[in-house]
């Protein structure tokens, strides 16, 4: 009885042990909802909704496990014939309370997000201003 008991105890801190590694490099829990490619869906600008976004203030953020993301805006004409216009690469990290900062390469300048998910991680909403409000939808 006294070997079942070591035995199951050897056990159980084997089993502990594997399940507490980290395997996720220290990534908060709520920034893997962050993970994937996003788009530029509508925003809100003066109270104002604007659904049909013209092709040069289209933008497509993708986030990466790595801790990389692109940022991509658009140029042309109307909403329908848009052309890659800048693509940017850089580093992201949680800084915690929804704000994330993006270091894109080559830059000491970074730029602070103040990202709120919404519907199951499937949207978030960036508060740019006062006045104007951007939300993106998860592709």
């Amino acid at each position: 009885m006294k070997r079942f008991f070591i035995i199951f105890g050897l056990l159980s801190v084997s089993l502990f042990l594997t399940n507490c590694s980290q395997n996720d490099d220290d990534i908060p829990v709520g920034t893997t909802g962050l993970f994937g490619t996003w788009e530029l869906d509508f925003y809100i600008q003066n109270g104002q909704l604007v659904e049909e976004i013209p092709c040069d203030e289209k933008v497509t953020y993708v986030f990466l496990k790595n801790s990389n993301y692109t940022k991509t805006t658009y140029a042309g004409d109307g909403s329908t014939k848009c052309v890659v216009a800048v693509i940017l690469n850089g580093t992201w990290k949680n800084t915690g309370d929804n704000e994330y900062e993006l270091t894109p390469n080559g830059s000491d300048v970074n730029e602070t997000l103040t990202i709120v998910f919404q519907d199951q991680f499937t949207k978030f909403t960036l508060l740019r201003s006062a006045n104007y409000t951007e939300v993106y939808t998860k592709q």
